[in-house]
């Protein structure tokens, strides 16, 4: 017969596998990629002049409503915004080449390297448009909970660069998406 109570022995179970929980998020890769892609209706010309400066992207991605700063210079590497929001914590983005009017990759530290992401939008005219793909790959970090949040970031972001475009679309066409 056990000395242990079943108290003793729920709890024990509970802790046993909180973790085996927290061992295999460890183990889980922390890296994750995301991409979207669509053809806008604008030039090149056009939708390069929004994505090559950090006030170009205030007006299409969402930002901190307090807060941001922008730092360098007005475009080109070295070109960035700072904030130190309350709910959304501190970073920095960061333009860190252009390659006029094809590229532009980016750098984004959240939280003092906390989450780092590495991006870039690529065009390309198409059909009287522009070809865009945003591609964007991160790391969360070597936190046990990050490795199950890694695994869903491919699809989440995904959606979340898919509409980002939608807003760059309103912007450089001045048509409003559907609701």
């Amino acid at each position: 017969m056990s000395h242990l109570s079943f108290g003793t022995k729920i709890l024990g179970g509970a802790a046993a596998l909180l973790m085996v929980l927290l061992l295999v998020g460890y183990l889980l890769p922390a890296e994750w990629e995301a991409e979207a892609e669509s053809t806008l209706a604008a030039a090149p010309d056009r939708v390069f002049e929004q994505v090559a400066t950090p006030e170009g992207w205030r007006a299409w991605t969402p930002w901190p409503d307090s807060g941001v700063v922008r730092a360098g210079p007005e475009r080109g590497p070295g070109a960035r915004l700072d904030w130190d929001d309350r709910e959304l914590g501190s970073g920095t983005f960061t333009i860190v080449e252009l390659d006029p009017p094809r590229l532009v990759r980016y750098a984004v530290d959240v939280s003092g390297g906390a989450m780092r992401t590495a991006g870039s939008i690529t065009l390309a005219p198409a059909h009287g448009g522009t070809h865009v793909v945003w591609r964007e790959s991160g790391d969360l970090g070597r936190n046990p909970l990050m490795g199950y949040w890694a695994r869903s970031m491919r699809r989440a972001q995904s959606a979340e660069l898919a509409k980002g475009l939608e807003r760059l679309e309103a912007l450089v066409t001045g048509v409003l998406p559907p609701p």
